[in-house]
C-alpha cells in the first residue's frame, strides 16, 4: 500500500471507501448513461439501497441528474470523473509487476507482497494486511456477506483483519464448505469465527462433513439451517479462498494409495472448490460437496484468492485458467517471479 493511501486512510478512515465507491458509480453512469440505479447496483455488486443513497449525494453535489429514463452526468460530473481517474490510478492501481501478473493470469487484479512464504512466516502477516485493505475497498458500505473457504493460508491471514472493516458496515462471515477433517483451526467454521471476532462482525456455521453421499446430499439441502447458510452463500458480496496442492488436499480428504495414484496419473496439480485441476486447467476429478459450488463463482461480485510461495506457483497458474475474471489474487514475490519469469529469485 503506497504512502499516500496509507496516510489518507489513517487520517480519514472512510474517505477512501467513499471516494472509490462514488467514483465507480460516476464511471458507470459515464459509460452507460442513461442508466438506472438497479443496473448500476448489479454492475458494481452493491445493494440498491446503497446506490440510492450515494446517487442522491452525487445529485446534491451537482454531479449527476436523475430522470425517469435514467441517470446522466452533468458537465461538472464529467469533469470530476476525468480528474478523479488520475487520482484513482495513483492510489489504487497496481505496480508494473502486479499488472503483468494479472494480465498473464487473465484476472482483474493481483497484489504481490515481499518475500517467500515458504521461508518467511512474516509474509502471511503482510498478505493478511493486504486482504484487510482489499476487503475495505471492495465491500459495500452496507450489510454484506463474505463467504470463506478453509485452509492453512486463509487461517493465517484471517488473524490480520481489523475492526475497521465493520465501520459503516454489518458483515456476516459464512463458511463456504463443511469440514474436511484434520486440524480444526483450518476449517471454514473456525476461520469465519476468527474473522468475525477480529472485525466485530457476525458469522454462521456449517456443521457437517464436506463430502457426503448422493442421497444424503439431496436431503441435507432441505434442512432449514443448512439451506439458510446456502442461501447466504448465494448472496455473497465477496468470496475468499486458497489454492491447494493436489496431493496435500487429497490426503486431507482421506484418499488412499490407489486414489492418490489415479490423481497423479491424471497429472492433478491443484484443488479448489472440490475440483482437482491438471496443469492445463482441466478438471480431472470432482468431489460432491455441500457449500459453495465452483460454477456459481461467476455470480459473485468479487473473489479474493490467497496463495503464496514458490511451491504454489504451478497450482496458481493451473487454477487461474478457470478463475472468473473478477478474481483478485494476493500472492508473494516468490510465486510471482516464478510465474512471470520462471525464477524464484526475490527482487
Amino acid at each position: 500500500m503506497n504512502t499516500d493511501l496509507s496516510l489518507l486512510e489513517l487520517l480519514v478512515p472512510d474517505a477512501l471507501k467513499i471516494f472509490r465507491q462514488r467514483y465507480l458509480i460516476l464511471e458507470q453512469i459515464s459509460l452507460h448513461a442513461p442508466i438506472g440505479r438497479r443496473n448500476v447496483a448489479i454492475r458494481l455488486g452493491l445493494s440498491e439501497r446503497n446506490i440510492r443513497t450515494e446517487t442522491e449525494n452525487l445529485r446534491k453535489l451537482g454531479l449527476i441528474e436523475i430522470h425517469n429514463y435514467g441517470m446522466v452526468l452533468t458537465e461538472k460530473g464529467e469533469s470530476v470523473v476525468k480528474d478523479a481517474a488520475q487520482i484513482v490510478d495513483r492510489l489504487f492501481n497496481a505496480s508494473q509487476a502486479e499488472v503483468k501478473l494479472a494480465e498473464k493470469l487473465e484476472i482483474d487484479r493481483t497484489i504481490i507482497v515481499a518475500g517467500d512464504s515458504d521461508l518467511q512466516g512474516r509474509v502471511y502477516d503482510l498478505a493478511g494486511e493486504e486482504l484487510n485493505s482489499a476487503l475495505n475497498l471492495l465491500l459495500p458500505l452496507a450489510d454484506c456477506i463474505v463467504t470463506v473457504m478453509g485452509g492453512k493460508t486463509i487461517a493465517k491471514v484471517a488473524k490480520k483483519l481489523t475492526p475497521s472493516l465493520s465501520e459503516n458496515r454489518k458483515i456476516k462471515f459464512v463458511p463456504g464448505r463443511g469440514a474436511l477433517g484434520g486440524r480444526v483451526n483450518t476449517e471454514s467454521n473456525a476461520i469465519v469465527q476468527e474473522m468475525a471476532r477480529a472485525t466485530g462482525g457476525n458469522y454462521e456455521s456449517l456443521f457437517l462433513p464436506e463430502q457426503v453421499p448422493k442421497d444424503a446430499y439431496r436431503s441435507l439441502l432441505h434442512d432449514p439451517e443448512i439451506s439458510e447458510v446456502l442461501q447466504d452463500i448465494s448472496q455473497s458480496d465477496v468470496v475468499i479462498h486458497g489454492i491447494g496442492l493436489a496431493d496435500e488436499m487429497a490426503r486431507r480428504r482421506g484418499y488412499g494409495p490407489l486414489a492418490l495414484a489415479k490423481l497423479r496419473e491424471n497429472k492433478a496439480v491443484t484443488e479448489c472448490f472440490g475440483c482437482f485441476f491438471d496443469d492445463e486447467g482441466h478438471v480431472v476429478e470432482r468431489i460432491r460437496q455441500v457449500g459453495l459450488q465452483f460454477e456459481t463463482l461467476t455470480n459473485v461480485p468479487h473473489i479474493i484468492a490467497v496463495a503464496m510461495g514458490a511451491r504454489k506457483a504451478e497450482a496458481i497458474q493451473a487454477y487461474m485458467r478457470n478463475a472468473p475474471h473478477q478474481t483478485w489474487l494476493i500472492t508473494d514475490e516468490a510465486a510471482s517471479n516464478l510465474i512471470l519469469n520462471g525464477k524464484t529469485r526475490l527482487k
